[in-house]
């Protein structure tokens, strides 16, 4: 092996000294103590934690994905660097466009024979259905990535395209949105240019691709197994469209519908983050889950546009990275204004040759994809895994390209509060405006290698750097359009179903676990009050009748709320399915699903609740005091931090159908949980019935019930009286202003459910049709007379008994109607509905 070359250091010079552009910046840093740096490094994680911005590919963190890596130190292009290399990325996507454009058409580079057939036509990313299909624009690229490195002389070069998945713009922009938050200082006497308006940009983007006024432009995500998934959210949060998953659009009548609770909306542009392999199974993978079937014949019919188009992939091949220079020369007849880092197709049996010949030199990587075979972090490798891969390479030499290893410069990082050198490189992005004209983002993804990995790439555990670039002192100013809108009009795009349906379920989720936090509160304080032996024996047959329900009946559980020990469990045993922190954990599961729909200040509630709940351990062996205090602690949490979301969301969050469903989840669980209360208290209430009068026995019960439920002093503002059975069913039942009353719970549903819409969908119309049935079976109840005439039916159970239970069935039944009617969206065929392949 040869000795390898020096790294050219972005921030030192050859002698050791900051670089005149990064010398205050440097010396600030340096001139920290170490528990001033890793105070600020843990206020970066934290603050990138909030903001829910994450990259993780191992999913081998029981309480939460990877926080995204920022160093304190950001990169800084100098516009003599800056310029040069934005010109070459422009000059190369405009190559690499018409080489697409030939391709899909005459193919006339492979006729000519400029490049080898078999790189194109054999390549995974070549889509034969894309020929002929309709463009957006005419073009392929409309936001492209670009990946380069500073050679050891100082060069800047093109080391992969991501041409057709810009992935990462997110992180540039969540780079710079944290370092303003956390060291503001550092961004005084800077003239660098700004990228907060880059989402803007390519939502206009997007919406010139259609000829509609207002255009419903949706984002395509693979899911939230994407590695990528945080960044999918915040583009679409940043720029104020719906992020959709495969099964959230359908196509009917050659066009494409997104599913919402209000109906069926069609899709005018979609932009996609979805490989074109897995775009439409009744085209490409038959077993994908993550396309829209039939999508690629709404394309053809010109109905919906995607972005970038379907075969732009080909250009991320690796096997044409030695072509590129040839490939500008060709269409463009320029020089590559950057050039290309030597890249070695193993395809090639000379090439090959002369990899396996110095293998020990080369970076290995297959042509799709950031896996590395070998090589990639610096570090010797040992012959054992040098001879493995040369194995690997040799069973399919034409899927793997060698790049030299000591190919990126070094920075220096600082983390964990010490300062480290490491090797970054940069993506940098591009939005197309017009069919000739691309401009070049101000700003990169700079890659850098953690602690934790040696690699630079985000899929092998990398991190990022803020990245400046500095204002041109000769550079003209952008010219404003103040000509105002003169139509403007709001966008009436729904919510989707999908996302009604996670925040349905965050409502109940947290409702759940705020009255079992308030339960166990309450025995936690009643077991510390000086109560005589009888009254304690009084208190305790309703501890455990009124824990909320599970979702199954068929669900293990060990629950109970009679000893320090069963409430511990039932506050922050993971493997206690009804737990506080179970559900906590499932509301949380289901806002991760939907958090570009959550304000971030809301997003920070349920990230910090997580968090608290994570620090706490769960010791049942633990002495009963110390139980008691853990739980007591815990539950005060959560009783604090859920109205907190709450109210948090009210007051940063729209108002639409998505908040709707979360508070239609919340009235739903609350109502569920007070009727199988009320339920559950009945046999109690007969015993008392028999003898005609309450006893002081049962008015302790009474009590105890009502404190559980977080209502005893409704009832005595209300009656003004002692606790008895009569007054206390209505107040559960009945009453139109008690929150924990079932009434006042549906008439909430039922508010939420007609709110912005004018006319009612026939959906509307079935689930408020049946909250008005129940309402008027709750409201006919008389329950005085159950009590006085309860007798025995055959099975056993009372009038009361029954009766109650039926209400409570027909509450929870309407869980049903409500997914029925908004949430399992169904479609409804006719006899206008035309076939997808006519005859």
């Amino acid at each position: 092996m040869k000795h390898p070359p020096t790294a050219f250091d972005e921030v030192l010079t050859p002698g050791g000294e900051p670089r005149e552009v990064y010398r205050n910046l440097f010396e600030r840093l340096r001139e920290s103590t170490r528990a001033q740096l890793q105070s600020i490094n843990h206020q970066l994680e934290a603050a990138m934690r909030e903001m829910g911005v994450s990259f993780d590919v191992d999913r081998d963190r029981p309480w939460g994905k990877r926080p995204w890596f920022c160093d304190l130190l950001p990169q800084i292009f100098t516009p003599g660097d800056w310029n040069p290399l934005a010109e070459g990325i422009r000059q190369r996507i405009h190559a690499f466009e018409l080489l697409l454009r030939d391709i899909y058409s005459e193919k006339q580079i492979l006729r000519d024979g400029v490049i080898p057939v078999a790189t194109v036509l054999g390549s995974r990313f070549f889509q034969r259905p894309a020929h002929g299909l309709p463009l957006p624009g005419g073009s392929f690229l409309h936001l492209s990535g670009v990946a380069a490195c500073r050679l050891p002389d100082g060069t800047l070069a093109v080391k992969h395209h991501y041409m057709s998945h810009a992935s990462g713009m997110s992180y540039m922009i969540q780079n710079r949105r944290v370092l303003t938050r956390v060291i503001p200082q550092s961004f005084q006497e800077t003239g660098i240019h700004s990228i907060s308006d880059v989402p803007t940009d390519i939502l206009e983007m997007l919406r010139n691709h259609s000829s509609e006024n207002d255009p419903l432009v949706v984002l395509l995500t693979p899911g939230p197994l994407s590695p990528a998934y945080s960044e999918h959210g915040f583009l679409s949060r940043r720029m104020g469209i719906p992020l959709v998953q495969g099964g959230d659009l359908l196509v009917m009548n050659d066009e494409v519908y997104l599913k919402t609770v209000r109906g069926l909306n069609k899709v005018d542009v979609i932009y996609s983050r979805v490989s074109d392999q897995w775009l439409d199974p009744l085209v490409f993978q038959r077993d994908s889950v993550l396309g829209v079937p039939g999508l690629v014949h709404c394309i053809r019919k010109k109905n919906v546009s995607v972005v970038n188009a379907i075969g732009a992939q080909l250009s991320d091949d690796r096997a044409l990275l030695p072509h590129a220079s040839r490939i500008i020369r060709y269409y463009l007849g320029q020089n590559p204004l950057l050039p290309t880092l030597e890249t070695f197709w193993l395809g090639d049996i000379d090439q090959r040759e002369h990899v396996l010949a110095n293998l020990s030199d080369f970076t290995i990587r297959p042509l799709y994809g950031e896996r590395i075979l070998s090589g990639g972090d610096r570090s010797t490798p040992c012959e054992e895994s040098l001879a493995a891969a040369r194995s690997t390479i040799l069973e399919n030499p034409a899927q793997y390209v060698a790049q030299p290893r000591y190919c990126d410069a070094t920075t220096v990082s600082f983390q964990k509060g010490e300062r480290h050198r490491r090797h970054q490189d940069h993506i940098l992005f591009a939005i197309r405006n017009d069919a000739d004209s691309v401009s070049i983002c101000p700003g990169a993804l700079t890659r850098v290698a953690t602690a934790e990995s040696g690699f630079t790439a985000s899929e092998l555990g990398g991190g990022g750097k803020d990245t400046w670039v500095q204002v041109d002192l000769h550079e003209q100013a952008e010219e404003w359009d103040a000509t105002p809108q003169t139509e403007f009009q709001i966008p009436s795009h729904g919510v989707t179903s999908r996302v009604a349906e996670a925040f349905y379920w965050i409502g109940r989720y947290l409702e759940r676990a705020y009255d079992l936090a308030g339960m166990v509160g309450v025995i936690e304080s009643l077991e510390l009050e000086e109560l005589n032996p009888t009254e304690r024996m009084n208190y305790r047959p309703v501890w455990n009748k009124i824990l909320p329900m599970l979702e199954s009946a068929a669900v293990s559980s060990r629950r109970t709320i009679s000893s320090p020990e069963g409430r511990h469990r039932l506050t922050l045993d993971t493997a206690e399915p009804g737990s506080v922190v179970s559900t906590i954990l499932r509301a949380v599961g289901n806002a991760e699903s939907v958090v570009e729909t959550l304000s971030i200040d809301a997003w920070g509630v349920l990230s910090n609740l997580r968090e608290q709940f994570e620090e706490a351990k769960f010791d049942p062996s633990a002495p009963a005091d110390v139980l008691a205090a853990s739980s007591r602690s815990l539950c005060r949490l959560a009783r604090e931090m859920i109205p907190q979301f709450f109210g948090t969301a009210e007051r940063s969050m729209l108002s639409d159908d998505g908040w709707n469903f979360c508070r239609i989840g919340q009235f739903i669980e609350r109502g569920a949980i007070t009727a199988n209360a009320a339920s559950s208290i009945t046999s109690t209430l007969l015993q008392s019935n028999a003898q005609n009068r309450p006893t002081h026995a049962l008015e302790i019960r009474l009590s105890a019930f009502l404190r559980l439920l977080n209502c005893r002093d409704v009832y005595r503002r209300v009656y003004q009286m002692r606790i008895e059975p009569e007054p206390m069913l209505d107040l559960l039942w009945k009453n139109p202003v008690a929150p924990r009353s079932v009434l006042h719970c549906l008439n909430g549903c039922a508010a939420l459910v007609r709110e912005n819409e004018n006319s009612l969908s026939p959906p509307t119309e079935r689930a408020l049709a049946e909250m008005e049935h129940l309402i008027q079976a709750i409201l006919s109840t008389d329950w005085s007379h159950l009590l006085r005439e309860s007798t025995a039916a055959s099975s056993g159970k009372s009038d009361l008994q029954i009766h109650s239970e039926h209400l409570l069935d027909r509450l929870l039944a309407l869980h049903t109607v409500i997914c029925d009617s908004f949430l399992n969206h169904q479609v409804l065929m006719h006899h206008e509905t035309r076939p997808l392949f006519p005859n």
